[in-house]
């Protein structure tokens, strides 16, 4: 579920920011400017009944924005892309393999010449029981 909603979050990047690199696994050595990076940080499990229970996911999606001849950010471009990406994740839901995950917590931080936005997400999700199957009867005889 992980992936997905890596991969989820990415095309909703994308779409705002076409032209913006994307790093998903993990970061080159020499990476490139402008680009964004998209983290899984933590999750956690709580029960919802015997059936299901909501899996709380902390996600780290990281900006790296254009440095000038000197390695300074241009803050005011800095803060428009803060404002897309906030706007981005605003409605409050991400959609992951045909199913909405709740955003319950947006928090972001502009780190020298970074964004860094940290999402909570709550996606309720099925249990998969491994119950043998019972064999099934071929025929019923009735005496009526």
């Amino acid at each position: 579920m992980i992936n997905e909603l890596i991969n989820s979050i990415n095309e909703m990047l994308v779409e705002k920011f076409p032209n913006t690199k994307i790093y998903t696994s993990k970061l080159e050595k020499e990476i490139v400017r402008p680009s964004f990076f998209i983290r899984y940080v933590t999750s956690r499990q709580a029960d919802l009944n015997r059936n299901s229970y909501m899996n709380t996911i902390t996600m780290k999606i990281i900006y790296f924005g254009p440095l000038d001849e000197l390695m300074n950010v241009d803050l005011i471009a800095q803060n428009e892309v803060w404002d897309t990406m906030r706007e981005i994740f605003s409605d409050g839901y991400i959609k992951v393999l045909g199913r909405t995950a709740k955003i319950r917590k947006l928090r972001g931080r502009a780190k020298m010449s970074e964004i860094h936005l940290k999402l909570k997400i709550d996606l309720a999700q099925d249990r998969n029981f491994n119950a043998p199957q019972s064999p099934k009867a071929g025929t019923f005889n009735f005496k009526i």
